[in-house]
């Protein structure tokens, strides 16, 4: 899981989520932040070039106060689609058993054969999350108790760390 990391460019998270098969997440992501740069144009945010005024045909410089309604806008958006991926669930990956969430973070539950060398000793499902949290630990045998102990287990890393800011 750790292997792939996910920025806040739209179009790279888009894209990771597609080669995950999570192609709903990635259409809707897209269309926000369309709907974004269409509120950002309709705000004046960026004026567009003035033609030929009295004593010169200059561009105005986008101001910082713009810049900076432009980034509250793209973090507003991010969160709402980070809250609408969370409210998703656990979502299949086709290419493999695997499980994807949002939670702070992409979390994976994958189910692993037994293979001592590889490190997993026993056959069922295994969680990883983000960077200090699970990587790779054992849940359960079967699938719907290893979604609930996996979510259990979620919520007490989120608990630990929301403690460890405060």
């Amino acid at each position: 899981m750790n292997d792939h990391s996910v920025g806040v460019e739209i179009d790279t998270t888009a894209k990771w989520l597609e080669e995950r098969g999570i192609v709903g997440a990635a259409g809707l992501l897209r269309r926000v932040a369309r709907q974004r740069d269409n509120a950002v144009r309709q705000l004046g945010l960026h004026p567009a070039p003035l033609a030929h005024q009295a004593g010169g045909g200059e561009r105005p410089a986008p101001r910082d106060l713009d810049a900076a309604a432009e980034a509250a806008m793209l973090r507003t958006e991010v969160a709402r689609f980070q809250t609408l991926a969370e409210r998703a669930g656990w979502v299949a990956d086709p290419a493999a058993k695997r499980l994807w969430c949002w939670r702070d973070g992409w979390w994976e539950l994958g189910h692993r054969r037994k293979n001592p060398k590889d490190g997993y000793p026993d056959t069922g499902w295994y969680l990883w999350g983000p960077v200090g949290s699970y990587d790779g630990e054992w849940v359960d045998r079967h699938k719907g108790p290893a979604m609930t102990e996996a979510e259990r287990l979620i919520s007490k890393h989120r608990a630990a760390n929301a403690e460890g800011r405060r």
